[in-house]
């Protein structure tokens, strides 16, 4: 509803349920004047009524589209899963996947590393490298296992 200032210079949109069946007394919130303002025709104030009630439930189906559909099986001792977090990326998953592939890989080409030094020279200090560090995480790994399960 469209409620003008007692100046007559400033127009305001109100909802009409602001200011309610009886009407009440409002203050222009730019000149500061005071006055009773009479409630909308009880005709306006019904077509008023009316329009938020459909925007109220067009709000509920944009909602209910909104929401993440159930699926649900039919059995006995079926209990529903609410499917949440879908788009989310599980980037743990994603980091694992790829160690185990560069450790596949290194191990693959540390068997076959006569048959790659033959063909690609260049990679010999990369074997040397990896020989070392495959020394190393052998000490390692050996006291590690002799610190949680001694030789009896």
């Amino acid at each position: 509803m469209i409620i003008e200032c007692a100046c007559k210079k400033y127009k305001f949109a109100v909802k009409a349920e602001e200011i309610g069946t009886n009407g009440r007394v409002v203050q222009c919130g730019v000149c500061d004047q005071k006055w009773f303002q009479e409630p909308a025709s009880s005709e306006e104030f019904k077509v008023l009524k009316e329009n938020q009630i459909k925007e109220e439930e067009e709000e509920k189906k944009e909602k209910a589209k909104n929401q993440k559909i159930i699926k649900e099986k039919p059995s006995k001792n079926y209990v529903p899963i609410k499917y949440e977090n879908k788009g989310k990326i599980n980037y743990t998953k994603i980091f694992l996947t790829i160690m185990v592939i560069c450790i596949i890989s290194i191990v693959f080409s540390f068997e076959n590393r006569e048959y790659i030094l033959n063909k690609n020279p260049e990679f010999a200090n990369f074997f040397s490298l990896l020989e070392e560090f495959v020394e190393y995480l052998k000490i390692n790994y050996s006291d590690i296992i002799n610190t949680y399960m001694p030789k009896q």
